[in-house]
């Protein structure tokens, strides 16, 4: 996938390498997981790391050499082509697809609809442990209300 500003031209090279290193970078093991979360909350901190985790340009040298030149880079993208940080993470969400690095293929449809699917960025084992905790918490105080020690 190529991302072309006027005055750059960056290629998205995917690699399982680059996706590993994406997901620590993002502090989750699980890239979907990571990659998704992201996108819904339109983290645009984690959109340059993506790209500049992912960027090479020609002769393998670094397009970037730090955040803020992506920073840039994103600024000038967003302008010539008219885009959202949004749909910069759709793009790449295509890509990434089109690659076969999420843990299925997916459609239009369905990448659309795991975009937008706010439950699934839920942590449901998180809830359901705070929950039990609770309401252990309450039985043992219920319990022992009114015991002298």
């Amino acid at each position: 996938m190529k991302l072309e500003t006027s005055s750059k031209s960056v290629e998205l090279v995917l690699k399982t390498r680059k996706i590993v290193a994406i997901a620590n970078t993002l502090k989750n093991k699980k890239f979907e997981e990571a990659f998704f979360t992201a996108l819904r909350e339109c983290d645009i901190e984690a959109l340059s790391k993506i790209i500049f985790t992912l960027a090479e340009s020609e002769g393998d040298k670094k397009p970037f050499n730090n955040s803020e030149e992506v920073f840039d880079f994103i600024d000038d993208y967003k302008k010539e082509h008219g885009k959202t940080y949004g749909d910069i993470y759709n793009e790449i969400a295509e890509a990434i697809n089109e690659e076969g690095f999420f843990n299925v293929k997916m459609t239009a449809e369905e990448l659309k609809a795991k975009a937008d699917d706010l439950m699934s960025s839920v942590n449901l084992e998180d809830i359901i442990k705070n929950a039990s905790e609770k309401a252990v918490a309450g039985a043992i105080q219920e319990e022992f209300q009114g015991y002298k020690g």
